[in-house]
């Protein structure tokens, strides 16, 4: 059998099909093979207020491989009046259980500012977590306080 040039043609473009369509695809599997999907960061919506509004507790839900420890990191900006509060907190180095742990974190009032009240609030929430390998998770919500 002899091959003409459209045959050939026709080959080349079939296995430029299917090569289009398999590279894509082993990358993917590669990239999500490397990334670690045990690890989740959530704040939860409801916060309590402490002191008088001086402070407010966060609570955050982690989840990070069971071995390795995490650190948490949550500000709290809220506008009271005409001004805007803020607040800051910190979770110190914990270990993973492989689960879902509820973390409660103060977050105090900065500088002086207006206490934190009732009502509506953006909470941000940062973790490192250290193990075979390192992460970042970071995110943000909006909370509502309320009183404890």
């Amino acid at each position: 059998m002899k091959l003409s040039k459209s045959h050939l043609g026709a080959g080349a473009l079939a296995l430029g099909a299917v090569l289009a369509f398999a590279v894509p695809a082993g990358a993917a599997v590669n990239l999500q093979s490397e990334s670690n999907g045990t690890a989740a960061l959530k704040i939860v919506k409801q916060a309590k207020l402490k002191a008088n509004g001086a402070a407010t507790v966060v609570t955050l839900n982690i989840t990070c491989p069971s071995g390795d420890y995490y650190d948490l990191n949550v500000s709290v900006t809220q506008t009271v009046g005409n001004k805007t509060t803020t607040g800051t907190g910190y979770a110190p180095r914990t270990s993973c259980t492989g689960a879902t742990q509820k973390v409660k974190v103060p977050v105090t009032v900065s500088g002086g500012g207006a206490p934190f009240k009732k009502g509506d609030a953006y909470a941000v929430g940062n973790a490192n977590i250290y193990g075979f390998d390192y992460i970042q998770l970071s995110t943000g919500r909006v909370i509502v306080n309320v009183e404890s």
